[in-house]
């Protein structure tokens, strides 16, 4: 509950005290996985996000980009008696720096890094029969609802219209399985608008 009510005071912070923040609309795909450290049997598996995005100028050429976000990530599970995909669906809040160029008149460009910070909604996980459960009410999986990572992006603005990508590195176990240290891995193309 610390983290979570420190995410939302900065959050707070950081819009409020910019006079030009700019706000927009935000979605596309996502294309997760994690990594594990033992030897499980795991593929890529897709999701997608949406939600309300925010900008506010620092000194060019720096800006601060946050929002929020419903977003899904998980995996594809092949393990013998585990086959399916395992998806947690999160309210994701980034927070980046963003370097902008500008290279004409309505087009720019930037790239961004910062960290993230998640809460876990609702999820379907393996339990330990092999059947796909809400993890979050499963004391057996024992799910971790906090997720929180590093994004690294890149974007082109053409006028109001945004472009981008971001890959996302948890640097959390998200504690789907006991025996192995499992942190999600998001690759995330977005279109986006903002409003004048």
């Amino acid at each position: 509950m610390k983290n979570i009510t420190l995410t939302i005071a900065i959050l707070f912070l950081v819009g409020g005290s910019m006079a030009a923040q700019q706000l927009g609309i935000k979605g596309g795909l996502n294309f997760t996985n994690v990594s594990s450290e033992k030897d499980i049997d795991l593929s890529a598996s897709n999701g997608f996000h949406v939600g309300l995005a925010f900008e506010s100028p620092l000194l060019f050429p720096l800006s601060v980009g946050t929002g929020i976000f419903y977003t899904r990530r998980g995996y594809k599970s092949n393990e013998s008696g585990k086959l399916g995909n395992v998806s947690i669906d999160y309210l994701d809040i980034p927070i980046d720096l963003m370097f902008k160029l500008k290279l004409a008149d309505l087009i720019g460009a930037y790239v961004s890094v910062g960290p993230y910070f998640s809460y876990g909604l609702t999820s379907k996980v393996f339990d330990v029969n092999g059947v796909l459960e809400n993890g979050y009410n499963k004391d057996e999986i024992d799910l971790n609802r906090l997720d929180s990572g590093i994004n690294i992006g890149a974007g082109i603005d053409i006028s109001n219209y945004r472009f981008s990508t971001a890959y996302g590195i948890s640097l959390t176990d998200n504690g789907a399985d006991q025996e192995s240290r499992l942190e999600n891995r998001v690759l995330k193309l977005s279109i986006g608008y903002f409003f004048d």
